[in-house]
């Protein structure tokens, strides 16, 4: 069975990650490791960047994640730099910002990029839309999980965890899996 290493210091996302994939080809390993957080426009930007330094610095194949939330009215932000600003605005913050917007319409999106030593990575990403809601609801996940509410669901992400009938989009995982068994051997 074929080791790659998953980079990341948040046992959740590693289980979350773990528990979404379906292979039998490769044995995924958490990395306990951080990598640099470069600015970039995109989610898949990051995570590529994140999986080449941590392949070469480690010497191994690896995959990195990257979350993000764009919300329309605001040209997408906070976007990539959702992880800096949920530590600033938490959830009052986002329900503040977004108190008398119309256009409440936004959207996620989760990267994973694959990058093994001396190679250039690459990239999977998923882009679930929704809208953020008037007021916070729930308690599981993050602070933006609370008052994002998906397409067709009148509740919010974190409503939904705390009943356990989330389904997080995993579409890029697939594709990364699919990307792996068809192109990557080594020994």
């Amino acid at each position: 069975m074929k080791k790659i290493y998953f980079v990341t210091q948040n046992d959740y996302k590693f289980k979350k990650f773990k528990k979404s994939i379906n292979s039998s080809l490769f044995e995924f390993i958490q990395l306990s490791e951080s990598t640099p957080e470069i600015q970039a426009a995109t989610n898949a930007e990051i995570a590529s960047f994140s999986a080449k330094w941590a392949a070469d610095k480690f010497n191994k194949p690896v995959i990195c994640e990257d979350v993000g939330l764009y919300i329309n009215t605001f040209n997408g932000f906070p976007g990539p730099y959702l992880s800096q600003v949920e530590k600033w605005l938490k959830t009052d913050g986002f329900l503040k910002l977004t108190e008398n917007v119309v256009d409440r319409s936004a959207q996620w999106e989760y990267s994973v990029a694959f990058c093994a030593p001396k190679k250039e990575p690459v990239s999977f990403s998923t882009f679930p839309k929704g809208k953020i809601a008037e007021r916070a609801q729930g308690k599981g996940g993050w602070y933006a999980d609370k008052v994002f509410l998906p397409d067709n669901d009148t509740r919010t992400i974190a409503e939904l965890l705390d009943l356990g009938i989330y389904k997080r989009n995993k579409d890029h995982y697939e594709s990364l899996v699919d990307y792996l068994e068809k192109n990557f051997e080594f020994k």
